[in-house]
């Protein structure tokens, strides 16, 4: 992206800031005692259990057992399928009269068979894991002291243990200049390291290592198909036609035919991968013979390791036009042939603490509770006496967000860059109905902008095969995307499931776009990256509405990610016209399309065209339970404990619905978020923290986190409970890393918030949090924030203006401002500005609740790019 490369411009400003905040003297915070160990006292035995590390390429998890060390890898692009292999004729337009006929009729049930028989594609590919690096050793005594850990300070994974009178130590990092995963072995006394490396895949019928000179290699190739669903299940619903891979023109399966296919057995498909392993030693020997890597008697060894596959971009054949992945991999370890472990080392810690030392953080003083092992602290974090834990969890998402999405990499997909599966659970694809948005949620609000750049880049792929789309299926101009993609970035509904057509996709990706440009204020990036795409989806939603029998627009059809209701005799459908999610994106989309418009003076005969729209959008309503309306009709939900809650897009992460301006709408989210309950998904309880803490509640955000931050271990009682696993992954369950980041969303969400109209300080400080410290948080406007407080009040703050401008500040506290500060009558900065939705429909007969007695002190400071403007409670 344009953004992330500008380096020259982006160092004049890094200087000018520097010079200024030299000049002013420092934030008057400073953190030097954090929680950031997470550490075992024994070693993995379940892939949840091993530790992840990432470089934005690959991906790995590290077991640490003493005897035999197994290491699972991932490569960023490394996907089942080819770009050119799909199904694309799909043509809403032939039965769409009918289909408008039932829902004007009622008839929602018939109205979803056609679209499932008629309006989806097929299963999208899966997410592939690479292989395993295997190290053995032939230790014999009893292993004694051991522990594993990761070190979110310096993202290190280390490794200790004792036997037989040696101290033995593992360090592995994952670099991402340098583009590789190096392990250290050492030990206390020398000649003591003797094991043997090997290395294998899931991929077996494409599989060969051999010994390249001085290398171990693994090489092989991703299925040509992997299909997540059985053969069965795509003959009971009639899908032959969409795998000529697997079926013949009759239907019937191919001879040898399966749901996992490779190389030649389908068509020659599946991208081809190389994966490296450089082995260096002080003292001792290398025996490397038959496909392995002995060493004996050894000081020291290092492993680089090294990989690549023959991705050649979204659009481009792996096999036919794919890159030389073993040229690839092979260069990757000679650009690093010269560099010692130790200047390798130092590269990698250089580049990660520039990103996350950005930001620190400190909830309440460690406690005997937070000494123990971090499996522990999750088994008893619900006793309320280790809040330090929640700095920790929020630190390891941000340690996750580092380690797999940099720029050049891919985005983070269900599982982020950690996969074990060649089937895995929904493919490990991108799910677009909450979980790709969920995944970055957490980088603009925990300074870590650079990672979105995977997201964007695969945003604007998406919209090229989108806009095909948008005119081959529908006839429609613009662009759109449906509930789900993959590395070849299809934009058609996939597979099997009422809730993949749903073509409201675009919206909501450019708000992340939009989200940047509030942080940045950067209005090159709104004319080049942000408007061309908006503009875009505004033309496809603008042709894609239609007025109800009131005359209000809304879509034709669509449903409410992923509920479904009841209507008549108990009859159940997901598909209707017009539900609250959808209207809520396009009136985002129109709204944003409108104010860029006019701050770009690019005002035209489609903008009066989408302003007139816009006042014709189907309202808000408020339900007959006094609740936010999840469709148009007031249906009962087959599910009121659902798991989704895509009708509060409004407060979270949007911005049309808040206490302060839209008290009614606010008090009828807070309704429907009783009516959820707190039971959930390991991601939608990320999602509800947010929600609560925009609802300004801290406390029920916190008991949101409690349930989140429970022990859940793989094949014991209560495995299948939603909650986190031992390594702190969430367990959706199964893995799901959207959770992860949503719940670091939340907890910043609860100590800053600038969606409103101001910087609002401590919004949603629950009571348990008595003291604490952050620092490094953004707001938007390019403000930079760092708060104390104690007693549950805030103490003292400072704020960084990176780019100058008009400062509004809120807060429970009242502030004294330190040195000569230009406060200003009340005036708005544009980019803290909520969407206004306008007029609501209100079907409640009861008194809707407010949000009680709530003194906020608000202030209005003008500042200078570079300007730090510190504060203490009066």
């Amino acid at each position: 992206m344009k953004l992330f490369y500008k380096f020259n411009s982006f160092l004049l400003l890094f200087c000018f800031i520097s010079f200024w905040v030299l000049a002013q003297g420092q934030s008057n915070i400073q953190i030097n005692d954090q929680d950031l160990k997470v550490w075992y006292d024994q070693p993995a035995k379940k892939w949840t259990e091993a530790i992840p590390i990432g470089n934005g390429y690959m991906g790995g998890m590290v077991f640490g057992d003493p005897h035999h060390e197994h290491i699972q890898m991932n490569e960023g692009t490394l996907y089942s399928g080819d770009p050119n292999f799909t199904f694309k004729s799909i043509n809403v337009r032939k039965r769409y009269p009918e289909v408008m006929a039932l829902l004007e009729s009622g008839e929602y049930g018939e109205a979803q068979e056609i679209i499932k028989k008629d309006w989806l594609g097929r299963a999208q590919q899966c997410f592939q894991p690479m292989g395993d690096l295997w190290i053995d050793f032939n230790h014999e005594g009893e292993i004694k002291n051991y522990k594993r850990s990761l070190d979110l300070a310096n993202s290190v994974v280390k490794v200790s243990y004792q036997t037989e009178g040696v101290n033995y130590t593992r360090e592995y990092f994952a670099s991402y200049p340098d583009h590789i995963i190096a392990v250290k072995l050492s030990a206390d006394k020398l000649g003591q390291i003797n094991c043997e490396l090997k290395l294998s895949t899931p991929h077996k019928p494409t599989e060969r290592v051999f010994n390249d000179r001085s290398q171990l290699v693994l090489q092989g190739k991703a299925p040509g198909i992997a299909l997540r669903r059985s053969l069965q299940t795509v003959q009971n619903i009639g899908d032959q036609h969409k795998y000529p891979e697997i079926f013949d023109m009759e239907g019937n399966v191919k001879p040898d035919a399966g749901q996992i296919m490779y190389d030649e057995d389908v068509f020659g498909l599946g991208m081809a991968f190389d994966t490296r392993v450089e082995t260096r030693i002080i003292g001792g020997e290398i025996i490397a013979a038959n496909g392995t890597v002995k060493v004996q008697d050894a000081d020291e060894v290092i492993f680089l390791i090294s990989a690549a596959t023959s991705y050649n971009g979204f659009d481009k054949s792996p096999v036919k036009e794919g890159v030389d992945e073993v040229a690839k991999s092979k260069n990757i370890l000679k650009a690093v042939k010269d560099k010692s472990y130790a200047a390798l080392f130092e590269t990698h810690r250089d580049d990660y603490q520039e990103l996350f030392d950005r930001v620190k953080i400190k909830l309440d003083k460690q406690s005997k509770q937070s000494k123990l092992p971090t499996d522990q602290r999750l088994l008893k974090f619900s006793n309320g006496k280790d809040q330090s834990l929640v700095g920790l969890y929020f630190q390891f998402g941000r340690y996750l967000m580092i380690s797999g999405s940099r720029p050049g990499g891919q985005p983070l997909n269900l599982q982020g860059i950690w996969n074990d599966k060649v089937i895995p659970p929904w493919a490990s694809a991108y799910t677009m109905n909450i979980n790709l948005e969920m995944n970055y949620w957490p980088a603009e609000l925990t300074n870590l902008s650079e990672c979105q750049e995977p997201l964007f880049k695969a945003i604007d792929e998406l919209a090229i095969n989108g806009r095909e789309t948008a005119k081959q299926m529908f006839g429609n101009q613009g662009w759109l995307g449906n509930h789900n993609m993959t590395v070849w970035r299809h934009a058609e509904p996939v597979d099997m499931c009422e809730c993949s057509f749903w073509p409201m996709v675009a919206g909501w990706l450019m708000s992340h776009k939009w989200e940047h440009y509030l942080f940045s204020g950067n209005k090159a990036f709104l004319r080049t990256e942000i408007f061309p795409l908006l503009e875009g989806a505004v033309l496809f939603y603008k042709d894609w509405l239609v007025p109800n029998k009131d005359g209000f627009l809304v879509t034709p059809v669509g449903h409410s990610p992923e509920n479904k209701f009841i209507f008549r005799d108990n009859e159940i459908s997901t598909q209707s016209p017009g539900p609250t999610m959808d209207m809520a994106i396009i009136r985002e989309s129109f709204s944003r399309y409108l104010e860029a418009s006019e701050l770009l003076g690019l005002e035209s005969e489609l903008t009066s065209e989408i302003s007139s729209k816009l006042e014709k959008l189907l309202p808000y309503q408020i339900g007959k339970y006094g609740q936010l309306q999840e469709w148009q009709f007031d249906f009962e939900e087959q599910d009121p404990k659902h798991r989704h809650i895509s009708h509060l897009y409004g407060i979270h992460p949007g911005n049309q619905i808040n206490w302060n301006d839209t008290p009614d709408l606010a008090a009828a989210v807070k309704k429907s978020m009783e009516r959820r309950g707190d039971q959930a998904t390991g991601w939608s309880m990320g999602w509800k923290v947010n929600i609560w803490a925009r609802l300004y509640d801290g406390d029920k955000s916190l008991q949101l986190l409690t349930n989140l931050l429970q022990l859940v271990k793989e094949s014991e009682k209560g495995g299948s409970r939603s909650g986190t696993y031992t390594n702190l992954f969430d367990a959706h369950p199964p893995f799901q890393i959207d959770g992860n980041f949503g719940a670091t969303a939340g907890i910043a969400e609860m100590l800053l918030q600038s969606h409103d109209g101001a910087v609002h300080l401590l919004p949603a400080l629950p009571e348990a949090w008595n003291s604490g410290q952050i620092t490094g948080l953004k707001a938007r406007g390019d403000f930079e924030v760092a708060l104390e407080w104690s007693g549950n009040m805030l103490k003292k703050g400072s704020i960084i203006a990176h780019s100058g401008g008009v400062l509004p500040i809120r807060s429970k506290t009242p502030l004294q401002f330190n040195g000569d500060v230009n406060i200003i009558d009340k005036k708005n900065n544009q980019l803290l500005e909520p969407i206004h939705p306008g007029e609501f429909l209100n079907h409640f007969e009861g008194k809707l609740p407010n949000n009680g007695s709530r003194e906020l002190f608000e202030y209005f400071i003008q500042t200078v790019p570079g300007q730090i403007t510190t504060f203490r409670a009066k």
